[in-house]
């Protein structure tokens, strides 16, 4: 169930992007996702066979970054939203929406 994926909880701003990535648990169990938005503070992304549950602490690799200590925020189907431990630095974050995102391309 989606909880605390608003736009009133958020506190940095979103960016639309498409970033192949992974997420991971502390016991190594990981999956193959696609980063759909992306700010400073956390991240929403699409995982076909989402087992992830609210509150799960995970680690988030977006492209060859990370592995990015988080927790999951909110899940709703295949969309999961997750914080991050630490807010991105904002040049991490500007050269993954400029240059890493697939934006515009099909799944």
């Amino acid at each position: 169930m989606k909880d605390g994926g608003d736009t009133e909880n958020r506190r940095s701003e979103r960016h639309e992007v498409k970033v192949a990535g992974a997420w991971r648990q502390r016991n190594n169990y990981s999956r193959d996702v696609w980063i759909k938005d992306i700010s400073e503070s956390g991240c929403r992304f699409h995982d076909r066979f989402s087992v992830l549950e609210v509150d799960k602490d995970i680690f988030v690799r977006i492209g060859k970054i990370g592995p990015i200590p988080a927790k999951v925020r909110w899940r709703e189907g295949h969309i999961v939203g997750a914080s991050f431990e630490n807010t991105l630095h904002p040049g991490v974050l500007d050269h993954i929406v400029k240059f890493m995102s697939e934006k515009g391309d099909d799944e």
